[in-house]
């Protein structure tokens, strides 16, 4: 849904400098032994925030992204690395069961659509191998301000009010033209939501319908963390939480014994 926006020289500089985040340091040291020296794919890699580490802790690192200026940017950052113009719903260049770890982070999973969204889950469901885990963060529908309209900031100082005028303008008029194409139903929403100045549309979805489209899709849910990298259940108060890190392995028959 957000491939132009991707794409753009100002979206790709502003993520080289992210780092990790709480609940993926906690998850990378949690499950550090799925990790080490195995096969990783990182998912959505965009300008590497997350390689270095994955690199080094893994035999066999392979990032992906459907962004082709992002692929561009982490080959010229990090050397012999294997970076792949790719796409989640189609992932053929690779075989079934080839990784032991799959990473989607920073809610990649969330730029597209609901049918496309199945069909990543099932590709990726395809390469993990048995043991395998899989691990993603999506945006939390329950959040309290998942649903926001622009609004105007006020300072003091003359330059950025005319700052602030400026952005709400740009977030306005992106805003006009995506809200009609919000979607809006029992099990997940697609959003026009503060990122970017308004210009994307975001799919969003609870705890609750996660655990069962994974379980649909052939996957178990073994841990939910908020954005503190606190450990969640589904009873959990998680309304100040902008997105969810799941954990997730292939639902084996054993789990329902």
């Amino acid at each position: 849904m957000n491939k132009k926006k991707y794409e753009s020289k100002s979206v790709v500089s502003s993520y080289i400098n992210m780092r990790l985040q709480n609940p993926e340091v906690m998850i990378l040291v949690k499950y550090r032994e799925a990790i080490a020296g195995k096969h990783v794919l990182d998912i959505g890699c965009g300008s590497g925030r997350t390689t270095a580490i994955l690199k080094n802790l893994s035999n066999g690192y392979v990032g992906i992204d459907y962004s082709l200026d992002m692929i561009e940017s982490c080959r010229k950052r990090f050397k012999d690395v294997c970076f792949l113009h790719g796409d989640v719903r189609d992932m053929n260049k690779f075989k079934n069961e080839e990784f032991d770890y799959v990473m989607f982070s920073f809610n990649g999973l969330d730029s597209i659509n609901h049918e496309d969204r199945l069909k990543g889950l099932m590709e990726i469901r395809r390469i993990l191998k048995k043991e395998g885990l899989f691990v993603f963060s999506s945006h939390n529908r329950n959040h309290r301000y998942a649903i926001s309209r622009p609004e105007m900031e006020f300072s003091m100082r003359p330059c950025r009010q005319v700052e602030n005028f400026t952005k709400f303008i740009k977030s306005m008029c992106n805003h006009l033209k995506n809200r009609n194409h919000q979607v809006f139903n029992k099990r997940y929403a697609i959003l026009n939501d503060v990122a970017h100045n308004y210009a994307m549309l975001t799919y969003y979805i609870d705890k609750v319908n996660q655990v069962k489209q994974l379980e649909d899709m052939g996957f178990k849910t073994i841990e939910m963390y908020d954005t503190l990298g606190n450990i969640l259940d589904l009873d959990s108060d998680d309304k100040d939480s902008a997105w969810i890190y799941y954990v997730a392995k292939i639902f084996d028959q054993k789990d329902d014994k």
